[in-house]
């Protein structure tokens, strides 16, 4: 099966078995507070259908954290995050996936590892969570 085959057939299932949300409003993430996450991250996660990437910009917006994402398999267009957080060491963003009209809340925690980084991904407020990593370009 291609790639892009198993990401959609996994995306598809996750989210139209889960209902649609959106994430909660939170106020601006100062740029101060988050340094360390800024600039372009690729996330990776592996399911029972495949991998799947995912391509996250995190830059100052006037001195509050903002950013886009987007999936190149699967949704290549730039999604606004609609929530940027810290939670101890952790950055959490939140944004809605569009999948065929459906709306669907991602949460992505992004934490460091030792020398390297990690991801947790939250699909559909809990409908399917999995641990991923993060690599900073």
């Amino acid at each position: 099966m291609r790639t892009h085959t198993r990401v959609m057939a996994v995306a598809t299932a996750v989210f139209m078995a889960a209902g649609s949300g959106l994430a909660a409003a939170q106020a601006p993430l100062a740029v101060s507070d988050a340094s360390a996450f800024l600039g372009a991250w690729t996330l990776g996660l592996e399911t029972p259908q495949g991998a799947a990437t995912l391509e996250l910009t995190l830059k100052d917006d006037a001195g509050k954290v903002a950013g886009t994402i987007s999936m190149p398999d699967l949704a290549p267009t730039p999604a606004p995050l609609t929530s940027i957080a810290k939670k101890g060491d952790s950055l959490v963003v939140s944004y809605t996936l569009d999948m065929q009209g459906q709306g669907i809340p991602v949460t992505i925690s992004i934490a460091p590892a030792g020398d390297k980084w990690k991801a947790n991904f939250d699909f559909a407020d809990g409908q399917f969570a999995v641990d991923g990593t993060a690599m900073k370009k």
